[in-house]
Formats: C-alpha cells, sequence, structure tokens
C-alpha cells in the first residue's frame, strides 16, 4: 500500500455506469483551481461552498453534526465530494435527505449489515450489504438524480490511482468508496480492482476543488485516531495501519482547502456504531466553533 500515488488520475464522468469513459487527469491536465477567494470581477454571485468529506467508518456520523449546523445556519451547500463514510453521507444527502433524517438513520439503521456476506474466493467480507443499505437510503438514484452535485472517491489497488465517480449508481459508487482492504474484497470494474477511495484521497479536497464551488470546507476525521491507544479489533489494525499512511496526503489534501474542521473523536473507534449521539453532537461542536471562520470566509469571497 506505500506504493500509492496522491494524485487525481481517473475521472469517470458522463453516461450510464455500463458505458463509462474513462476520462485520464494527472495533475498536469487536472482542472487547476487556485486556493483564494474569488476575484473581484467574478464576485457576482455569493461564493458556492463545496464540502470534501473524509473517511473514518463509524467516525463519519460526526459528519452529520457538521451538516446539521450548515443547515441550520441556511449554509447552502453546492457539492459534494466524499470518501468512504464522507461518500455515504454525502450520497445520502444529496439524494434529498436532510441531515436530521441522515441523524435518525443512522440511530435506527441495524449496523450489522456491514459484515454480512463472504466472499468465498477471496476469503474476505463483501461490501454488497453497504450498496444495498445505500440504496434504500438513496431511492436508488443515479448521479444525474442527486439534489446535490456528488463525487465519490475510490482507489485502484494495482496501480494506486485515484477513481472519481460523478455518474452512474450512486449506491454502488458510494458502497466502492467504503470498501476497505483487508476487510472487504475488492469490487471489479473495467478491469481494476476498486477499494476505498481512503487509499490515495481520504480528505477529497483535490475532488472538491475540480467541481464547481468556490470555497471548500475539508472535514477530517482521524486527526485523535493515531493516538488514541493499540486497537482493540481486527478491523481498528488495519484502518490503524492505512492511517498511518494516509498521513501525508491527507496533509497535502487539507493543505489546500479554505477552511478544515477535525472534530476531537478522542475514545471513539472506527467501530463504535452505537455511539451515534456522541459522534453528531461532537460534529456539531466542531462546525461551531469554525462557523464565524467560515462565515468570515464566505462573506469576504461576496461582493459589497
Amino acid at each position: 500500500m506505500a506504493c500509492f500515488r496522491q494524485q487525481l488520475s481517473i475521472h469517470i464522468g458522463e453516461g450510464a455506469q455500463e458505458a463509462l469513459n474513462d476520462q485520464h487527469m494527472t495533475n498536469e491536465t487536472a482542472r487547476h483551481v487556485e486556493k483564494g477567494y474569488p476575484k473581484e470581477e467574478e464576485q457576482t454571485q455569493p461564493p458556492r461552498l463545496g464540502l470534501a468529506l473524509g473517511g473514518g467508518a463509524a467516525r463519519g456520523i460526526a459528519h452529520v453534526g457538521v451538516l446539521q449546523v450548515l443547515w441550520e445556519n441556511e449554509i447552502p451547500i453546492k457539492a459534494i465530494a466524499g470518501t468512504s463514510a464522507g461518500a455515504m453521507a454525502g450520497a445520502i444527502v444529496a439524494a434529498g435527505h436532510t441531515p436530521d433524517d441522515l441523524a435518525e438513520i443512522a440511530r435506527t439503521s441495524n449496523w450489522w449489515f456491514l459484515a454480512k456476506d463472504v466472499s468465498l474466493r477471496a476469503g474476505l467480507l463483501r461490501s454488497a450489504g453497504i450498496e444495498r443499505w445505500l440504496r434504500r437510503h438513496t431511492q436508488g438514484k443515479t448521479f444525474r438524480d442527486l439534489e446535490v452535485p456528488l463525487a465519490v472517491v475510490t482507489s485502484d489497488l494495482i496501480s494506486g490511482e485515484t477513481v472519481v465517480f460523478t455518474s452512474g449508481d450512486v449506491a454502488w459508487a458510494a458502497r466502492v468508496s467504503a470498501t476497505v482492504p483487508g476487510i472487504y474484497a475488492p469490487v471489479e470494474y473495467r478491469g481494476r480492482l476498486l477499494v476505498d477511495g481512503g487509499l490515495t484521497q481520504n480528505v477529497p479536497v483535490t475532488t472538491a476543488l475540480a467541481m464547481d464551488v468556490d470555497v471548500i470546507l475539508a472535514v477530517s476525521l482521524n486527526g485523535s485516531f493515531l493516538d488514541s491507544g493499540p486497537p482493540e479489533r481486527p478491523a481498528e489494525a488495519i484502518q490503524q495501519a492505512i492511517s498511518i499512511l494516509q498521513r501525508a496526503h491527507v496533509k497535502e489534501q487539507i493543505s489546500q482547502a479554505h477552511l478544515t474542521i477535525t472534530p476531537n473523536l478522542e475514545g471513539l473507534g472506527l467501530t463504535d456504531f452505537r455511539a451515534v449521539d456522541e459522534f453528531i453532537q461532537l460534529g456539531r461542536e466542531a462546525m461551531e466553533r469554525a462557523l464565524p471562520d467560515l462565515q468570515s470566509i464566505l462573506q469576504k469571497g461576496t461582493k459589497e
């Protein structure tokens, strides 16, 4: 896994999932969006806010609290880029659910669907249960049907490239983004073996910058995980190893955001799905602390 590269290299966009065309986007050919406020002559409309929602398994429930605060303060979200748990939360909200709906879904879900189905060939869990759960809560929508533009980040296990989906089946794409290697069997797609997007872009700021937005708010969930003591479960041991490899590219990603929040989730692990209300509250607190800064950034980007 140490060979994975932190570049946006493949973008899968137009057309149905079965007939998607690969478009190679290297650092040289991808759209460059310079960090900073919109130029004065471009400030005819309020800045468009995009979210980069990071991965973190159960810690992804903290995204709900962040989204609630944005919603309550009437801050519109114009695009979402999501990785793993961030892709799952982003997909459900982009499909038309409110953050309060998402909170209720988190409270009432039987999270054992994450551990269903075993791939006999790979000897690992299959992530098909994640897809079924997502399909129910996204109403089987395609990217074209979504109310908010969404980009879902995955990784090619062989080449180490980032593979981004912006069209086709939303539930399928978000499921692939949450397919943690070593726990779930990779998903085969057009000659590729796709896994969790967190291997290459755990906080997908680069992907968000390529969307039609002016300001990026990044949400990073694993800031305290590396210091939370020895992992107690196999899944946490695998995620700990991945988190160590993620350090460099996460730092690079969040350096490109206009504002990054990192909820203090110390003491809460990647499999603590019963701590829904605690995760949500910590997400809310982080967003509330950062709210004045975000409002200032958005106001500075608005033409007087």
